[in-house]
C-alpha cells in the first residue's frame, strides 16, 4: 500500500467514527420522539373518552425511524404514518406507510398534517430541526465515505 492510500484509509476510519457517532445521536433523537409520542397516546387511551365525546383526540400516527439501507450502508432518517388500517393488520405490525418529503424543502409540516394529528404538530415543530440537521450531516459523511473509499480502490 502506498502511503497516499494508507493515510486514506486512516481519514476513511476517523470519519466512519465520526458518522457512526451522528448515527448514535440520530438514534437517542428518535428515541425521544417515541418516548414522549407513547406517552400522550397512553394518556389518550386512559381518559376513557369515546369517539365523538367532547375532548376526545384521536391517537398518534406519525413517528420517524431511523432506516439503514443493505446495498450502501447509508442511515436514512424518515417519518412514517403508523395508522391502523384493516390492510395492516396483515403486514408486520412495526411497519409504517412512508411519507414522502418535498423536494425543495424536505419534511414540512404542510406535507405530513395531512396524516398527522394536530396535537402532534407540537412533536415535529421540536424534533424536525434537528433531524433536518442530521439528515444533511449524515448525507455528506456517507458521500465522503464512499468518495474515499473508491479512491482507496484506485490508489491500492
Amino acid at each position: 500500500m502506498s502511503v497516499e492510500s494508507v493515510s486514506l484509509q486512516v481519514a476513511l476510519d476517523n470519519i466512519f467514527e465520526c458518522y457512526e457517532a451522528l448515527v448514535d445521536r440520530a438514534q437517542l433523537l428518535v428515541d425521544g420522539y417515541w418516548n414522549e409520542w407513547r406517552e400522550h397516546n397512553k394518556k389518550i387511551f386512559s381518559s376513557g373518552l369515546k369517539p365523538g365525546e367532547d375532548g376526545y383526540q384521536n391517537t398518534g400516527r406519525l413517528a420517524p425511524r431511523l432506516k439503514r439501507s443493505k446495498i450502501t450502508h447509508r442511515v436514512y432518517l424518515e417519518w412514517l404514518d403508523w395508522k391502523k388500517t384493516t390492510y395492516r393488520k396483515f403486514q408486520n405490525p412495526r411497519s409504517g406507510v412512508h411519507i414522502k418529503p418535498n423536494k425543495r424543502e424536505g419534511y414540512t409540516w404542510t406535507t405530513i398534517s395531512k396524516k398527522a394529528n394536530v396535537w402532534e404538530k407540537v412533536l415535529f415543530d421540536k424534533y424536525e430541526p434537528l433531524f433536518k440537521s442530521l439528515r444533511k450531516a449524515l448525507a455528506l459523511m456517507a458521500d465522503q465515505i464512499s468518495m474515499l473509499k473508491s479512491t482507496i480502490k484506485i490508489l491500492s
